[in-house]
């Protein structure tokens, strides 16, 4: 957790040790559980499943109460299981355990119909404060 922490930018750059000894995937986790988290009701790095450079697991519950273990890897996001700290899909939902998102964002789209409703009132109402900034 303190690397997430140190590495508020998310940008990996020269400035945030923490971040140079990270690899892009472990950025981009750190960063993804920053930014969903408004919009689901709990995300977090599995602190009980492995975790490698090239291999990391979330845990992930939506705003419907589903939960979700996520793998990031360079083939994208991917859910492996409904249970947290777990590897192992259900073969009955064998699409959707094996299908990869090329975000978490398009991954939540297709499995918290809450979330795009959320995810879209917060954008709208960044783009309302924008346009009052700009007519001001």
């Amino acid at each position: 957790m303190s690397d997430e922490r140190k590495c508020s930018n998310g940008s990996g750059g020269s400035g945030c040790e923490a971040c140079a000894q990270m690899s892009q995937l472990e950025i981009e986790a750190f960063s993804a559980v920053r930014e969903i988290s408004p919009f689901v009701k709990s995300f977090s790095i599995s602190e009980v499943l492995s975790r490698t450079p090239d291999l990391i697991f979330l845990n992930m519950t939506t705003l419907e109460g589903s939960t979700y273990c996520v793998e990031l890897t360079q083939r994208g996001w991917r859910i492996c299981s409904d249970r947290e700290d777990s590897m192992n899909g259900d073969f009955r939902k064998l699409e959707l355990h094996s299908r990869y998102f090329e975000s978490i964002y398009m991954l939540l789209d297709v499995v918290s119909p809450q979330y795009r409703e959320k995810f879209g009132g917060a954008l709208a109402e960044k783009l309302n404060k924008l346009a009052e900034s700009e007519s001001n």
